[in-house]
């Protein structure tokens, strides 16, 4: 398995820039300068989920380089996308104000919901082929995202309930007229998603449901302090170097306290992500396919289960384990680009862009 890793970090190594001494990447954080980062992330959980499917295979040097490698980041697998899609929505929101917090209730969620919903007739669908035992409440909770049918559908199901939360800590910004006063919604979002995740973990829910939710909202606290942050950290290599200094320190001591109590959980999530931050304001990773992987996250992170659902039937997972990665990666790249053309002309039609009267 690690050799998967190994064409990844070629990939990565092929596809990086430095920026010259006392100059930094100033896409790190935008929309095309993040894509090849989600990507990164979008293939270490491909893999990471074929893996589950011949975990008792695996012995071999490499295997076992491979599962440290996994071990070692753990969820951390998500972080990004949490905390990307917090940054983007809280940049969305100083642009747009109120018309875009109307759109989480009127587009984003449902959107999301009804793309997540297709994908579990798809599941349902299949699930029924393999003659599996399916009951009516396992379709009813899937179709919301509280269960699934094979498919993954936590991270959706803590999507979904965050979008929520953002509608409602940020629906009175109409009466918001400085928007520095939009602090007060971000600790109200903050403080209703650490409620969350207590309810979560009082409701039983394994640690993976709510151990990085948080890094939803530490994206909109960065898109309020940016400015700031990037004035005190990109101000020349001597102070990035001690930025650098100071995450590492931190990054290291926070993953060790995480092994002894899993409280320390959350803050190791946040110094993953200013790892992550800080790495690419120096470096600048683009590569036309995991810039592609990036663009299909949603895509790629449902309909995978499927190939290896099918192939895992026929016992492939165990005779040919490499063949099973391959050819998982292969067709849920294909069914991913399909899905997503068929998807984004439904959208279209359900949700028309606005005529602008002349």
């Amino acid at each position: 398995m690690f050799a998967f890793i190994l064409i990844l970090m070629m990939i990565i190594a092929g596809s990086s820039t430095v920026s010259k001494p006392n100059e930094f990447n100033k896409e790190y954080i935008s929309k095309n300068g993040i894509a090849s980062m989600k990507g990164i992330f979008v293939f270490l959980i491909v893999l990471s989920h074929a893996k589950g499917y011949f975990m008792d295979d695996m012995g071999g040097f490499l295997d076992k380089a491979y599962l440290n490698v996994q071990n070692h980041l753990g969820q951390m697998v998500v972080a990004l996308f949490l905390f990307y899609s917090g940054y983007g929505i809280m940049e969305q929101i100083k642009k747009r104000e109120f018309t875009y917090i109307k759109s989480i209730a009127t587009k984003r969620f449902p959107s999301l919901l009804l793309n997540y919903d297709i994908a579990v007739v798809l599941f349902l669908i299949l699930a029924l082929a393999l003659k599996k035992t399916i009951t009516v409440k396992q379709v009813i909770f899937s179709l919301i995202a509280w269960d699934g049918l094979g498919n993954s559908s936590w991270y959706i199901f803590v999507t979904l309930v965050l979008y929520i939360l953002t509608f409602i800590s940020f629906s009175f910004i109409k009466l918001i007229k400085n928007k520095k006063l939009y602090i007060i919604n971000i600790i109200l979002f903050t403080a209703l998603t650490a409620l969350f995740v207590y309810i979560l973990i009082k409701v039983g829910k394994e640690s993976w449901w709510w151990n990085t939710a948080l890094l939803f909202p530490l994206g909109f606290w960065y898109s309020y302090f940016k400015d700031i942050i990037e004035k005190l950290v990109m101000k020349n290599d001597v102070t990035y170097l001690l930025a650098v200094m100071g995450v590492t320190v931190l990054y290291v001591a926070t993953k060790y306290l995480s092994t002894k109590h899993g409280i320390w959980y959350f803050p190791y999530g946040f110094m993953f992500v200013a790892a992550a931050v800080v790495l690419t304001m120096k470096v600048n990773i683009n590569s036309n396919i995991l810039n592609w992987f990036g663009d299909h996250i949603f895509s790629i992170y449902i309909l995978q289960r499927i190939p290896m659902i099918i192939m895992d039937h026929f016992g492939l997972s165990h005779s040919h384990r490499y063949v099973f990665v391959i050819l998982t990666f292969a067709i849920t790249c294909a069914m991913a680009e399909i899905y997503d053309i068929l998807f984004a002309k439904l959208s279209g039609k359900i949700w028309k862009p606005k005529q602008i009267k002349s």
